[in-house]
């Protein structure tokens, strides 16, 4: 699969700054700080992880050369700042999408809630961080920086899914269902990256529902969303 078959650079929202009373210079320092992240998440898109320079970054953000190094004075640095940043940016698309989905749900949609993680797993902030994971195993300074962070964003995510699926939560199966998932999503993205559109994505989306469901089985349709989220409250 080519680059532009499937994944599409999403429109840029930068990332709020923080609310306590920043001066014009702080704002306007966070603002291109952020530019610059998500013009290194592009480039390495577009270009790969080893051919990604300070110099092209700083090219796709439209800031100057001093800019750039008042932010980010070498490579490393820059990575691994983007590095973080891909986290915050996946994370926060999930908790929107996914919250957005089961708004108003009795029971949790578990179909469209893989759905949405699916199309998720194909657009540029999952694909760079793949490219990463894979330059990690051959680079000691970046798997330094990307193992802790991958770590700490399974942890997140673990976290966030208990509480927009609170009552697939309490399922005996929760665990094991969720790194079944988690496991088949991302291989089927990765795999579709290399091998192209004749992987067959619908076939194993249909199981890993009806599998999801399956599982879920002692809660799911018996334990409403709001009575879960009590129960979870609880513990």
């Amino acid at each position: 699969m080519s680059k532009n078959d499937e994944a599409t650079l999403p429109t840029v929202v930068p990332v709020a700054p923080p609310t306590n009373a920043l001066t014009w210079q702080q704002t306007k320092s966070h603002l291109t700080r952020t530019t610059i992240l998500d013009a290194a998440v592009s480039v390495i898109y577009d270009l790969g992880y080893a051919n990604t320079t300070t110099e092209a970054v700083a090219r796709r953000a439209g800031v100057s050369r001093g800019a750039m190094l008042h932010h980010f004075p070498n490579r490393q640095q820059l990575i691994e700042a983007t590095v973080l940043h891909l986290n915050e940016q996946r994370l926060s698309m999930f908790a929107r999408e996914e919250s957005e989905v089961q708004k108003g749900a009795e029971y949790s949609r578990v179909e469209e809630g893989i759905d949405t993680l699916w199309r998720q797993l194909n657009t540029p902030n999952f694909i760079v961080f793949q490219e990463l994971k894979m330059a990690s195993r051959t680079d000691s300074q970046l798997a330094g920086v990307l193992l802790p962070a991958l770590k700490e964003f399974d942890a997140c995510m673990l976290d966030a899914t208990r509480e927009i699926f609170p009552d697939l939560a309490l399922s005996e199966s929760f665990t094991r269902a969720n790194y079944l998932a988690g496991l088949i999503l991302e291989g089927l993205a990765t795999a579709r990256m290399i091998d192209g559109p004749e992987i067959p994505v619908e076939m194993m989306l249909d199981w890993l529902k009806r599998e999801l469901r399956r599982s879920f089985g002692d809660v799911l349709g018996t334990v409403p969303r709001s009575a879960a989220e009590s129960k979870l409250g609880e513990k």
